[in-house]
Parts: C-alpha cells; structure tokens; sequence
C-alpha cells in the first residue's frame, strides 16, 4: 500500500533552490535512506514532506487516514517543561492509540530524566526523548532526519531495533543518515540526492 507520493516538490531559500523537482513514493513497510552530500536537499525534503515547510511548486499526498511523524533537527519542545510534561503533552495529541509514556521512556531508557526539564538534556538525551515522542506518536508515516546524531552505540542498537519494529507494523520510514554502511544495514531502497533533485 502506497503511503505518500511527493511529485515535482519544489522549494527554495530567497533565489536558491533547496529542493527541485522531487518525486517519490513511501509504501507500508518500507524503509527507504536519503542518501547525499550536505546542502544536498535531504532535510528540506523531509521538513516539506511533514509540512513544516510549503513547497513553491510541487505537493506531497498522504493516503486518506494516513498521519506523518517528523523527527528533526530542531526539537519542537518545551524547553521550560519536563520531559515526562512535554510527553504528555504530546500523548494527549494523538487521536489513535498509543504507546503508553512508562513502556516509551523505558525502551529509550530516559526514565531517571522524567523531572529535568526539557532545556537542561545533553545532546544525546534530547535525541532519545525525540524519539521516546515518535514512538508515542504511532504514526504511519515516520520522517527522521539524521535520527542517530547524538546516540551512543546503545542508543543506536535501539534506534535500529526500532526501525525494523515499525517496519514490520507497516510504517513506511524515510531517514536520512551520513552513514552509509549504516544506512545499507536498515534500508530497503535509497533515495540519492543532489542539489535539491531525487536521482534515479
């Protein structure tokens, strides 16, 4: 079952072009990697496939009844607020079932981080609450964008784990990842990109 199909996504920055002319589709169960220099366009495809940013040209379609979940640079918390508070809220969000806040912070092991706010995490911290909030989620669609960054190789094994988990539950996954020999691990197909362009 196709899940989205983005064609032509076209985007720019003032005269220059971040994304041109895009096309691609994510189906039930698919992990795909965007694979690409940096300034290649990877996260501005994902940052316009979540609608966090309008394409000039182009559209992105999900699947009637089908909701997508970005997990990106810019963490889109509370700084002020604890990490459990930020999960609730983000749990009282979600229309569909699911996964309850203790089985989340317990699989990202952030459990002893539940009263800290939100400001005070390290980098690696942060990333597993980002992804503790994915999980919560329950979303059909996942975007993750350079989802290791920050994790020690336990928090790694977690975040692999996790992909193939979705997967087999029919989530389509797009993820971006500097490495390769990781990104070949985990993904079913790969997307190249090049100066804003999707390359066959």
């Amino acid at each position: 079952m196709q899940l989205l199909e983005f064609t032509g996504l076209s985007r720019r920055y003032g005269a220059q072009w971040a994304l041109s002319g895009a096309n691609g589709t994510l189906n039930a169960g698919e992990i795909v990697a965007l694979q690409g220099e940096n300034g290649s366009g990877k996260s501005t495809l994902l940052l316009t496939l979540a609608g966090i940013l309008k394409p000039h040209l182009g559209r992105a379609q999900l699947a009637a009844g089908v909701r997508c979940h970005l997990v990106a640079h810019h963490p889109m918390a509370y700084t002020a607020l604890s990490v459990l508070r930020n999960l609730e809220l983000a749990a009282a969000l979600q229309t569909g079932a699911a996964t309850d806040i203790t089985a989340a912070m317990t699989y990202w092991q952030i459990g002893h981080l539940a009263a800290k706010p939100f400001a005070s995490l390290s980098r690696g911290q942060m990333q597993r609450f980002l992804l503790a909030r994915a999980m919560l989620a329950a979303e059909k669609v996942l975007l993750l964008d350079e989802p290791f960054t920050g994790l020690d190789s336990n928090g790694e094994k977690l975040l692999g784990d996790f992909i193939d988990s979705e997967a087999r539950r029919g989530v389509g996954i797009f993820f971006s990842d500097h490495d390769a020999r990781r990104a070949r691990s985990l993904a079913q197909r790969f997307i190249r990109m090049s100066e804003g362009r999707c390359l066959p």
